[in-house]
């Protein structure tokens, strides 16, 4: 090999194992796999992830909550029909779906039951975001429970305020048909005693014949 042609040989290895020792700076510092910001993801494609990475990150959530609260009743609802209804992961992106759709009081309580029959299959990372949505799913239920209380409440005390003012009218009816009964009661008594004072004042026929 001439001395020529050695300095080439060396630099083209010197530049392999500095391309080498790059990628492998490169590889440490940006994973192989990138990581989706869940704060910037697009909510189309959002329900569709599965992967265990995904279902295992609080911020997903977080971010399908926030895009369920996004969308009109009517697109939330279709789109909760478009997910299988299948594992824990399925059940909690369909119940927070549906709660976005303002449910009733009955259906909120179904969901309720849903996610509580799958919290233990749950992973801990998610634990502390779960508690915080059920406990809003709470507050909602005992807000409609006392709203519907209320209700009843004032039907009652309406009904009970219609008794007591046909209780009255009824009352007054009876009162005034009294008084209208006394009132002629001394019509007549007072036409009686005018009568007989007049008769009282009225001249004896005997004793003017007499005289």
């Amino acid at each position: 090999m001439s001395a020529a042609v050695m300095p080439l040989l060396l630099a083209s290895c010197a530049g392999q194992q500095k391309d080498k020792a790059q990628q492998k700076v490169e590889e440490d510092v940006i994973p192989a796999s990138k990581v989706i910001d869940f704060h910037i993801a697009p909510c189309e494609t959002l329900w569709a992830l599965d992967d265990s990475a995904t279902l295992d990150n609080s911020l997903y959530w977080l971010r399908a909550m926030d895009c369920a609260d996004r969308m009109d009743n009517a697109q939330a609802s279709y789109q909760a029909t478009q997910i299988d209804s299948s594992g824990w992961a399925n059940v909690f992106k369909q119940s927070i779906l549906v709660a976005s759709t303002d449910p009733n009081l009955a259906q909120r309580r179904e969901l309720l039951k849903n996610v509580n029959d799958y919290r233990g299959q749950m992973p801990g990372s998610i634990r502390p975001l779960l508690q915080l949505w059920r406990e809003r799913q709470t507050l909602q239920v005992t807000l409609e429970d006392e709203k519907a209380r209320n209700a009843r409440m004032q039907a009652a005390n309406e009904a009970k305020l219609q008794e007591m003012t046909s209780q009255q009218q009824a009352l007054q009816s009876s009162l005034d048909d009294t008084r209208r009964k006394l009132e002629n009661l001394t019509d007549i008594e007072r036409q009686l005693s005018s009568r007989k004072q007049m008769q009282s004042d009225a001249p004896d026929i005997h004793d003017q014949d007499t005289k």
